[in-house]
């Protein structure tokens, strides 16, 4: 694949990375897998002592990821991971399906090459292995990512590959967080392997559809599950801002 996203690069080799690169690898998987959960403050200190490397690096790393959306600076204390709202991830999982399912129908109106299309048929069994209890929660997770970076990539746009395979890292820190809430909320079987089969066919509207329909199910599923956090259950509800009356 030519974009790959965050959770397949984990312990791919480094060493041709300068340290800037590195140290931004580092922290954005931390924040990522939750190691640097929501709201947890550090300083560039306290990285360039864990990591034994000097604050430049570190401060050039955390400016990329805040603009990624994954940090906020904090005057004169440091930095915090961004947290996780309900309406950011709203926004992100309708993106997500806007750019998937417009990639899935192009990857099938430009065939998708045969050791691609094998390796997307055995992920899509990764969620009946979950359901009988012969595969675990991360290996779903990688399954699913990974199963959606291979159309993007497959998609003969490279902006498409590379513009989904960020929104899936970003959505990867979503996913991980609502399945610690509600472990139980996975990928049900079936779904995969119905997209496979549409692309099989070469049917864009057909892989068009049932990418969106996975979509949105995560969607709902994820704001469900997130709307379940004892954070939201105890936000304070805002007066809404008075209606104007009619001109």
């Amino acid at each position: 694949m030519s974009h790959l996203p965050a959770l397949l690069l984990v312990g791919t080799e480094e060493a041709n990375l300068d340290r800037t690169s590195q140290a931004y690898r580092a922290i954005r998987r931390r924040i990522i897998d939750l190691t640097l959960p929501p709201g947890s403050s550090f300083s560039e200190a306290s990285l360039a002592q864990q990591w034994s490397i000097s604050k430049t690096p570190v401060r050039e790393a955390l400016a990329r990821l805040r603009r990624d959306g994954l940090v906020d600076a904090l005057p004169r204390a440091g930095y915090v991971v961004s947290p996780i709202t309900l309406q950011d991830t709203d926004d992100l999982c309708a993106l997500r399906t806007l750019l998937s399912g417009e990639a899935a129908a192009a990857a099938a109106r430009r065939g998708v090459e045969a050791p691609a299309l094998e390796r997307l048929d055995v992920l899509s069994k990764v969620p009946l292995a979950l359901a009988a209890g012969e595969a675990g929660l991360e290996e779903s997770l990688r399954a699913g990512i990974e199963f959606e970076a291979i159309i993007a990539n497959s998609s003969g746009n490279n902006r498409f590959g590379k513009a989904i395979v960020d929104v899936l890292d970003e959505l990867e820190r979503v996913l991980r967080m609502a399945l610690l809430i509600a472990p139980e909320a996975a990928s049900p079987p079936g779904e995969l392997a119905a997209i496979c089969e549409r692309l099989r066919a070469r049917d864009a509207d057909g892989t068009h559809e049932a990418m969106r329909r996975r979509c949105e199910r995560v969607r709902r599923d994820v704001l469900q599950v997130l709307a379940m956090s004892v954070s939201v259950s105890r936000a304070h509800i805002e007066m809404p801002a008075p209606s104007l009356p009619p001109a």
